[in-house]
């Protein structure tokens, strides 16, 4: 024992307190240990099956689905639209070009954003658009792996809007054509996607069936009308966090709004389907389940009906 060690001890003095470490080398300890946390802890979401697509603008990430006429979502096949009655299509839609409408000429279009608010900063970096084609359903989702594929994405959907005499949404007429009309703006490209020939289902749906539910939210539907139910569903609210995430690190789970979206672009050809039915389907509950990884619950509610 040193002699400052027996003069404390005598004089019941407390020995000094260790130094600490200077404040930068505890920060750059600290942050150091943050990022290694980080590094083991989000490992890169890969992209389900899809190529890269070019057009004129560049390229973007194109996934393409074809589904047999006689595949089930819920209680319909996919093939029950063609048989519609379009008289009661158009009692539902209240529109009198509706008896005009074929779904085989029908684009069936869902979108997801990074917001649900308005403005032309709200980008469209998912699009799901269906349609009928060579005797199947054929589902194409357009994708930005980055923001500099906004152009030649935007373009594809339009070519494909351009193709089809009619849209098919729900909530489109409010929230999906517009936000895509604004990034249409934004780079040029030209598309009627403010026409008049849009079938929105959510005022279809709300008049059929909205004095027996509680709400005509898509989910609602699904679970108590056309017997589709999400058993492992995305949040809407954490979609557009998981494409920002993606893009800067490929941690965001895209893979489970790929999933979303595929589903909600189905759900829109049982709906329209169950709403030109002549007669109710028999009770068939489907349960979508997603594979480990993979589904956007965006419960949209709408306003009055726009033109």
């Amino acid at each position: 024992m040193d002699l400052r060690a027996k003069l404390q001890r005598g004089f019941g003095v407390a020995p000094a307190p260790a130094a600490a470490p200077a404040p930068d080398a505890a920060l750059r300890a600290m942050l150091q240990r943050h990022a290694q946390r980080e590094v083991t802890r989000h490992e890169p979401v890969a992209l389900p099956e899809g190529r890269e697509a070019r057009n004129a603008r560049g390229a973007f990430f194109l996934r393409t689905l074809r589904y047999p006429l006689a595949t089930r979502h819920g209680h319909h096949a996919l093939g029950d639209v063609l048989g519609v009655d379009h008289a009661r299509l158009a009692r539902h839609a209240r529109e009198p070009r509706c008896p005009a409408v074929l779904p085989q000429e029908c684009l069936f279009l869902d979108t997801e954003t990074t917001g649900l608010g308005g403005g032309s900063g709200t980008l469209v970096f998912l699009c799901g658009i269906g349609r009928f084609d060579a005797g199947a359903f054929e589902l194409e989702q357009v994708f930005l792996r980055s923001f500099a594929e906004e152009a030649a994405a935007l373009a594809h959907v339009a070519q494909r809007v351009q193709e089809s005499p009619w849209l098919v949404s729900f909530v489109g007429k409010t929230f999906d054509r517009h936000r895509l009309h604004a990034r249409m703006t934004v780079h040029r490209v030209t598309a009627p996607i403010l026409g008049e020939r849009h079938f929105d289902l959510y005022y279809a749906a709300r008049r059929a069936f909205g004095t027996q539910l509680p709400d005509c939210r898509l989910r609602t539907l699904e679970a108590q009308v056309l017997g589709v139910v999400r058993c492992d569903d995305l949040p809407g609210a954490e979609a557009p966090a998981a494409f920002l995430d993606w893009v800067r690190d490929g941690s965001g789970a895209v893979d489970r709004v790929f999933e979303h979206n595929r589903l909600d672009v189905l759900t829109l050809v049982s709906l329209m389907a169950r709403l030109g039915a002549v007669e109710p389907p028999p009770p068939r509950t489907t349960c979508v389940q997603r594979p480990a990884r993979i589904g956007r619950s965006r419960s949209r509610t709408a306003p009055e009906e726009q033109v």
